[in-house]
Order: structure tokens, then sequence, then C-alpha cells
């Protein structure tokens, strides 16, 4: 299902960190397509079974029968950026649908709804940590904050019980979520720190069309 992420900001930046900002947007919707993919194709071989083994009982990295793009994401662990976008087939690869540059200002991105939900709130969750004066933890516990808040979003949550199901374990999904979920939107930080980002929002496509 697509849909548009908008995310608001301040625009007045060099092209150089504008292309480092976009690159690690890019890497955070697809690594969280392919956290999806992964479970998506654990759950198709799991209904083709019985397995001699559980999937998630395994090495995780070394299930047969995944599909080639899936396989070779998992074949070295961690995976590169252009592994983890190799996953992503052309009609899922993320879009700049639109921009305003003034500021503040806008980036509209269009693709495949559920990672980009996991990224809005994301983004809007650590803005309002960022806005409240009050909230002086430590990093470390605001990152594990953050975490645990994610864990929670619907689409994240599915696809863990998903797994579960299927006999994962902790240790099975660790680095699965550590990877392709957490590392790659705390890459994120930094832009919102600068202000290129501050809060986003998913937005009504047809809308944006009239």
């Amino acid at each position: 299902m697509p849909g548009v992420l908008r995310i608001q900001g301040e625009l007045g930046v060099r092209l150089e960190e504008v292309r480092e900002h976009l690159a690690r947007l890019e890497h955070a919707y697809n690594s969280i397509y392919a956290f999806e993919r992964i479970i998506a194709s654990a759950e198709r071989l799991a209904q083709r079974g019985p397995w001699p083994a559980p999937l998630f009982g395994l090495d995780p990295f070394g299930w047969p029968g995944f599909p080639i793009r899936t396989g070779r994401l998992l074949s070295s662990w961690p995976p590169s950026p252009a592994v983890v976008a190799s996953v992503v087939p052309g009609r899922d690869r993320l879009v700049l649908q639109a921009a305003r540059f003034e500021s503040p200002g806008f980036w509209d991105f269009l693709r495949s709804l559920n990672p980009l939900e996991v990224i809005r709130q994301y983004l809007n969750d650590r803005h309002e940590r960022r806005r409240d004066r009050e909230y002086r933890e430590a990093a470390e516990a605001r990152r594990l904050d953050l975490e645990n808040r994610l864990l929670e979003n619907r689409v994240i949550r599915e696809r863990i019980d998903i797994a579960r199901s299927l006999g994962a374990a902790d240790s099975d999904l660790t680095p699965l979520l550590n990877e392709l979920v957490h590392r790659p939107l705390r890459a994120l930080n930094g832009a919102q720190d600068e202000g290129v980002i501050e809060s986003a929002a998913i937005t009504d496509q047809n809308q944006e069309r009239k």
C-alpha cells in the first residue's frame, strides 16, 4: 500500500548535507522494508512446511529456501547499505515526490506505507522528547525509551509477533532489529538535531494531487 511521508524542517543547508541526509533516510526506509521482507519470507516458508526444525531455532542468517534477494541480505552480517537496497524492488523504491525550498519547508516521500509509518513515529517521538525541557535523562536512557516505543509500533509489533509464532527467540530477533530498525533510524538523529528534519506526518496522496 503506497503512502506519502511529509518531513518538515529547515532546507537552507549545504548540498553535501542534503545528499547525506537523503541517503540516510533512504537507508532507513530500505532497512525497515527488508526487515518486513525477512519476516514475510519466513512466514511463507513455514506455510510450506513441515520443517525438520523451527525456522528461528536455526542459525538466523542461514535459513534455506529464502528468495534470492532475501538470501543475499542474510548471507553476510551486518549487511551493507547496497545489499539492503538490493532487497527493495524497483516498484517500492523511495521516491522524492515534492519539496518546498524555503524555511520552514518540507520534503514529500512516496512509497510503501509501513516503512514510512515507522520513520514517522520515530521522528515524532524524538521531536517531542527534544521539546520537553523537563526530559533530562541520560542519552542511553533516551535511546532505550525510543527503541521501546518502536517495539510498540504496529508494523514492528506485528512482525515480531509473527516471528515469535514461528519460534523466534529474542536472540534471533535482536540482530535483525538492531541492524534493520534501530541503527538506521538513529542515523537520522543528526539531521533532526541540526533542524534539517523536525517532525513528520503521513499525508493523503490523493489530496496532494488536487
